[in-house]
């Protein structure tokens, strides 16, 4: 994959700068053991030098990598009793990498959560009334006695309920998280599950939780980083759909220690470099990158602007989330059930989703929108939408923290285009929202998806005001701009 150009991304200085480290608190979160050293160890060992307090969350042990148990134990008959072995082996290793970097093993906390299932747990298997059984390891709770919780239930209420628990316990003022368009479901899980537990924690009053500096870091997306070799002379580059997607890139320099370093703690994976060596020293460069991914917010608009029966009208919201050019063959011939943006409003009384698409929707593809929706009193509570052509929107519910179908809310498909009327009262008014588009194919295989995206919405008064005193104007009339077709 062609990179991005990294002289355009803003170079920053260390955030944890020698005259200002001491006291300072870093928390970073990597879903398997190898994440944290490949995506900012030279970070981790900067900040540690500079004299900050830097502390690693792993969520997985990395039980579940059948080609890694196989070379691990030379057999091709993996046992679940193998898969928890592997799994202590990673927690060594990662014990090992996080010394080179200077965090001592006090420091560094597992989860003992399930290799590649924290995407379930994310989503059908949140509450603990039903937990998620590993198909590796066959245990529904963390097998692992170095564990931050032992025997801790594989389920999404109890990786959010440690999540909020480290970030109180640890107040940090940059925190370091995985890119939400991140390809491995693992990474853009435990994304997910990092910016819910900040958003319940600054809806909770934690101002500390507002404040931190929030950094992205990619691991998984495409060919990438390219080349796939020991190269630490090169920059480490943005994907360029990424890039041309979102320009929030931040670049890190690293200073030839910090490489070094960074260099020894990637080979502390030995079961890990046995099979991709070539790929995890290809993080080895002159630099690190961060994305910022900041909160969005959806356009205000009057209720009398958007309807259902004027498809026009909805061309003018500027587009929220940007899809990437770039994808899979599968993306490329289905084009009916390719994103090429979503686009939001907000009125006094309802929220509006315009989904734009590559080609004109058919009956064949189901469209989803996921919502995680959050409440002024820090509560949260999920909706699951389903539309396809010529039938109703629908509302799906598999647990007591999952709404219905609000009455009033309504869509409709315009040849390229969906438009979705949600009613706010019906949800609650919630003053914040974490949404996922979904494109499902005839086979029921996902075709394209949108990132999470943390989306802010203005606040009851404050829609009342705007709505009654003309503070706000009407879509129609936004700066004048020329606004992107659906």
């Amino acid at each position: 994959m062609a990179a991005g150009p990294l002289d355009a991304c803003p170079r920053i200085p260390s955030p944890i700068p020698n005259h200002a480290g001491r006291g300072d608190s870093v928390l970073v979160f990597a879903a398997h053991p190898d994440d944290e050293t490949l995506g900012a160890g030279g970070f981790i060992h900067a900040a540690v030098s500079a004299g900050a307090r830097v502390t690693v969350v792993i969520i997985t042990n990395g039980d579940g990598y059948l080609e890694g148990v196989d070379v691990g134990f030379r057999t091709l008959f993996s046992t679940p009793g193998r898969f928890i072995e592997y799994g202590k082996q990673r927690q060594k290793e990662a014990l090992a990498a996080a010394a080179r970097l200077g965090v001592p093993p006090a420091q560094v906390v597992f989860l003992g959560y399930p290799d590649r299932g924290l995407a379930v747990l994310w989503g059908p298997r949140w509450g603990c009334d039903k937990p998620y059984t590993s198909p590796y390891t066959r245990r529904d709770r963390s097998p692992y006695p170095l564990s931050y919780r032992p025997a801790a239930l594989y389920c999404g209420e109890s990786v959010l309920a440690d999540v909020v628990a480290l970030l109180r316990r640890e107040h940090p003022s940059v925190i370091i998280m995985h890119h939400p368009e991140d390809t491995h479901r693992d990474h853009w899980a435990a994304e997910a599950f990092v910016t819910s537990a900040l958003e319940t924690l600054g809806l909770q009053g934690e101002e500390w939780a507002r404040r931190a500096s929030l950094y992205h870091v990619l691991i998984h997306h495409g060919v990438w980083p390219t080349p796939q070799l020991y190269a630490p002379d090169l920059d480490l580059q943005p994907p360029r759909d990424l890039w041309e997607a979102h320009h929030g890139w931040l670049t890190f320099p690293l200073d030839q220690a910090d490489k070094d370093v960074k260099h020894r703690a990637v080979l502390e994976y030995h079961s890990q470099a046995r099979l991709l060596q070539g790929y995890m020293l290809g993080f080895v460069r002159r630099n690190e990158l961060f994305d910022l991914s900041p909160a969005v917010h959806p356009s205000q608009v009057e209720d009398e602007d958007l309807s259902l029966a004027s498809p026009e009208a909805w061309d003018r919201l500027p587009p929220l989330i940007q899809a990437p050019a770039s994808g899979s063959l599968l993306r490329a011939t289905e084009g009916s059930a390719i994103l090429d943006s979503v686009a939001m409003g907000q009125s006094p009384a309802h929220l509006f989703f315009a989904l734009r698409l590559r080609r004109p929707a058919i009956r064949e593809v189901q469209y989803r929108l996921d919502l995680r929706l959050f409440y002024p009193d820090g509560h949260a509570a999920r909706q699951f939408l389903r539309f396809e052509v010529s039938r109703r929107l629908t509302a799906d519910r598999s647990g007591s923290v999952d709404l219905p179908l609000p009455a009033g809310a309504a869509a409709h498909s315009f040849g390229r285009r969906i438009g979705i009327v949600l009613p706010l009262d019906g949800l609650g008014s919630p003053v914040s929202l974490y949404l996922r588009v979904e494109t499902v194919g005839p086979f029921r295989m996902v075709v394209d998806r949108s990132p999470w995206t943390l989306i802010h919405l203005a606040a009851a008064g404050a829609r009342q005001s705007a709505h009654i005193s003309g503070m706000t104007p009407s879509l129609s009339f936004a700066r004048g701009l020329p606004f992107g077709r659906f």
